[in-house]
C-alpha cells in the first residue's frame, strides 16, 4: 500500500514552551521515546539530546 502526497509538508516549528511540555511527558509513567515521538510527529532520534539517561 502507498500513500499519497498532497501539497507541500512542511517542518513544525514549535515553541520553546512546546518543546518543555513534551520532555515533561517523557516523565509520565509508561512513557516511552517511541510512544511520544509517535504522538508528535518527532523521529525517536531528536530525543536522544533532550532526554537524561
Amino acid at each position: 500500500m502507498f500513500g499519497v502526497l498532497l501539497g507541500l509538508e512542511r517542518r513544525r516549528r514549535r515553541t520553546p514552551q512546546e518543546k518543555i511540555a513534551i520532555i515533561q511527558q517523557t516523565m509520565e509513567p509508561g512513557m516511552t521515546v517511541s510512544h511520544l515521538a509517535r504522538l508528535h510527529g518527532i523521529r525517536e532520534m531528536y530525543f536522544t539530546d533532550a532526554i537524561p539517561a
